[in-house]
């Protein structure tokens, strides 16, 4: 989990509402376009509730790193991950990691949310911008970055907090499954056995990596 990740699963772990972003470096071309100038843009909004509801989510449809999980696995993405040299949607990782033509989230929707989180993060901050950190610098480093922490109990009292979102938990999981094998998902709900695992089982990595790792 990115640093923005952590400071918004710890705030909402405290009882507030956080929003986090960063801009990074320019990975991954705006709609329309071939050469990228946008980045991936990770944005997080986690919310206080029993275990924390959060979206943990990049500006694209997968970031570089899956992209090397579904490719050492061997196996294509679910989607569409990016465009073949031929601008063609693909679902072929390598190709991807070459050619560097991701696929924004939600197409021209995650290219727009990248380049207007950009701007805000680079005013509030009086920062650098994807522009700046892509052009003047020789890696990824000096990004902007926005944290907010909303405290609901001042707007509202917890009896009435807790009421309103396990409606809107409830509502939500008890929609009939598509599939009635796989539950319906709240965001980041998963995440607490997925990190009671890894502590007691190690975090799985992948063994050609692990390999690489060992003989350095």
């Amino acid at each position: 989990m990115p640093t923005t990740g952590c400071v918004a699963a710890l705030t909402a772990e405290k009882g507030y509402i956080g929003i986090c972003w960063t801009n990074a470096l320019a990975v991954m071309p705006p709609w329309g376009a071939k050469e990228c100038r946008v980045g991936t843009n990770p944005l997080i909004v986690a919310v206080p509730t029993t275990p924390i509801t959060m979206v943990d989510m990049y500006c694209s449809m997968y970031s570089y790193g899956m992209l090397e999980v579904h490719r050492l696995q061997g196996r294509q993405t679910f989607i569409d991950a990016g465009f073949d040299d031929d601008g063609n949607p693909t679902r072929d990782p390598a190709t991807v990691e070459k050619n560097r033509r991701l696929m924004p989230m939600g197409f021209w929707k995650g290219s727009g949310l990248s380049i207007v989180l950009d701007m805000i993060a680079t005013l509030l901050s009086n920062g650098e911008s994807t522009c700046s950190v892509t052009e003047d610098k020789d890696d990824e480093y000096c990004v902007s970055q926005v944290f907010i922490a909303i405290e609901v109990d001042r707007l509202i009292d917890g009896k009435t907090k807790d009421e309103k979102l396990n409606r809107i938990m409830d509502y939500v999981k008890t929609a009939e499954p598509a599939d009635p094998n796989v539950p319906v998902r709240l965001p980041g709900h998963e995440f607490t056995t997925i990190l009671a695992d890894n502590i007691a089982n190690g975090i799985p990595v992948d063994e050609t990596v692990w390999a690489k790792l060992k003989s350095l």
